[in-house]
């Protein structure tokens, strides 16, 4: 018992003059990374916008929003028109199918079954369509949003361009650096541009 406890004490002496050592000496390596982050944050330079500003305020958003809207309501009022024929469809067959033979009858019932299967066929497609043109159309904005503010922060020498929203992960922001008018102003005058060289 006695020789357990000396070699746990030789064992703790050496671990303590060890870390004593490495303190006392430093790591050089850290403190020039230290020092090295330290220098490059001193000349940290950050803005932020309001991410709901620019969803209520960015006209391409705006119009793009409204021509999906539109897009979608079409797609519904096509989709229950071809289910409200289908199911007129049925309801003729189940009530004339008592007076039909056997071969009319399941000719009948073949063709609602691959009419059932364009349906769904249908609407899987219109989603999908749907699904693609948002995706294309927030793919333009962000790269819109992108685009402008490399230029921005580099015109105006900033490091870092956050996004803001309230409830978000950043809890407070300096209304001095707030640069969201100025990226609606922008965006909404390059989107004009584009509008009118379209047509």
């Amino acid at each position: 018992m006695k020789n357990i406890n000396l070699i746990f004490n030789v064992v703790l002496t050496m671990a303590v003059a060890v870390l004593f050592a490495l303190h006392f000496s430093g790591d050089k390596s850290d403190t020039s990374t230290a020092e090295a982050v330290a220098k490059a944050s001193s000349d940290l330079r950050i803005a932020y916008f309001n991410s709901d500003s620019i969803r209520s305020q960015y006209a391409m958003f705006t119009v793009e929003k409204e021509k999906m809207e539109a897009e979608m309501k079409q797609a519904e009022e096509r989709l229950i028109a071809e289910q409200k024929k289908f199911q007129s469809d049925v309801g003729e067959f189940q009530q004339r199918a008592e007076f039909l033979t056997i071969t009319e009858r399941e000719s009948r019932e073949k063709k609602l079954g691959q009419k059932q299967q364009e349906l769904m066929q249908l609407e899987q497609n219109l989603s999908d369509q749907l699904a693609e043109k948002e995706a294309a159309v927030n793919k333009q904005i962000f790269t819109n949003v992108e685009n402008f503010l490399k230029e921005y922060a580099k015109k105006n020498n900033f490091t870092y361009v956050v996004s803001y929203m309230p409830g978000g992960q950043i809890w407070y922001t300096n209304p001095a650096l707030d640069i969201t008018a100025d990226m609606i102003k922008h965006l909404n005058e390059e989107y004009e541009k584009t509008k009118t060289a379209g047509e």
